[in-house]
């Protein structure tokens, strides 16, 4: 009888222990990857869309892509500024106008969308301001913010989340949001190092109408932020994270090898995919897919469309909502300047 309670007790203490597992905690080791990825693991269906580019070579390389109902923004990573395109893929204008003149910008620093008045957001440091344009890439205005910052999202009635991922003097704060007049509406008082001096610069965020996912790489952390809220969806344990003693070094003073940042990421309800730069490695790019049903981890060298014949060397996967992702597929001969947004229906 003892033996038989004891064994029930057993069984419901490994049942608790099992549903008591965090399931906002992950634990990643790059080292252990396998392969591939395939698109079928969490894609149902692909569409395609040529991007006419009037026969010309503008566009180097895709940064960061927006989408909002039949409009497409797309950032050159090359400096040639935004283009913008239908759901068609006719080009409506590319927006790149460098210069000093109130509708002009020395750098785009930041850039977003605000779907709620059909504008596309630019923040320029050299003129610490935002500049508004809207979907056609005619000027609208400009306003003064004083702040330093890396990335920003506008929501509802113009009001800016702004993202400052390292410490400054200039700027007190690290995730706060502020309204048309400078005033701080709300200061989450996330932490940031004081001495760390390495920064990742690529993707951060996966924005929505009101809300954004925000890849924090000080502490590898993926946060959720609303106008009046900040909460961790999931801390991640990364076996390759660069050390805090090296994190509080001058970046040209240690060799960059043998530890990894994350590249790009982009999340629906079912899957988290992120991807990782890995220094030093002969193929530096690391893929992981979470199914976050089952909390499942897949780690792989490659991302394989094994849904049709077409297949992509870039490196990044774009989040346009939390239905649909979004890959480029560029030509691989460079006599041809033909770019193709593949879209990804998700499961």
């Amino acid at each position: 009888m003892n033996i038989n309670k004891l064994l029930v007790i057993s069984i419901i203490y490994c049942i608790t222990a099992c549903n008591n597992i965090d399931k906002n905690y992950l634990k990643i080791n790059l080292d252990n990857a396998t392969d591939s990825i395939y698109y079928s693991e969490f894609a149902k269906s692909l569409d395609y869309i040529q991007l006419n580019m009037n026969d010309s070579c503008l566009i180097s390389e895709i940064k960061s892509i927006y989408m909002d109902e039949d409009t497409f923004c797309l950032l050159d990573r090359g400096g040639a500024g935004i283009f913008i395109f239908t759901s068609t893929g006719k080009l409506v204008n590319q927006i790149n106008y460098f210069g000093q003149a109130p509708h002009e910008f020395t750098d785009i620093t930041a850039f977003t969308i605000d779907p709620h008045l059909n504008q596309i957001c630019i923040w320029d440091v050299g003129s610490r301001s935002i500049k508004k344009y809207t979907y056609k890439g005619e000027f609208v205005k400009t306003y003064r913010t004083d702040v330093l910052i890396r990335e920003l999202a506008t929501f509802q009635n113009e009001i800016n989340l702004f993202i400052l991922p390292f410490y400054s003097k200039e700027c007190p704060y690290s995730i706060w949001i502020e309204d048309l007049n400078n005033q701080v509406v709300k200061d989450f008082d996330y932490p940031k190092p004081k001495d760390d001096q390495f920064e990742f610069v690529n993707t951060y965020c996966n924005k929505e109408a009101n809300s954004s996912y925000y890849y924090d790489r000080n502490y590898d952390q993926l946060l959720y932020i609303t106008s009046d809220t900040l909460q961790t969806v999931y801390s991640i344990e990364l076996t390759q994270r660069l050390s805090n003693d090296l994190r509080i070094k001058d970046p040209s003073s240690f060799k960059w090898e043998n530890f990894a940042m994350m590249w790009n990421f982009s999340i629906s309800p079912k899957y988290l995919l992120m991807n990782y730069y890995y220094y030093e490695q002969e193929k530096p790019y690391k893929w992981v897919l979470l199914n976050r049903n089952t909390n499942d981890i897949k780690i792989a060298n490659n991302m394989i469309n094994n849904m049709d014949s077409v297949q992509a060397e870039t490196q990044s996967i774009f989040f346009l909502n939390e239905r649909t992702w979004c890959r480029v597929i560029e030509s691989t001969n460079p006599n041809n300047c033909n770019i193709a947004l593949q879209i990804i229906n998700l499961k």
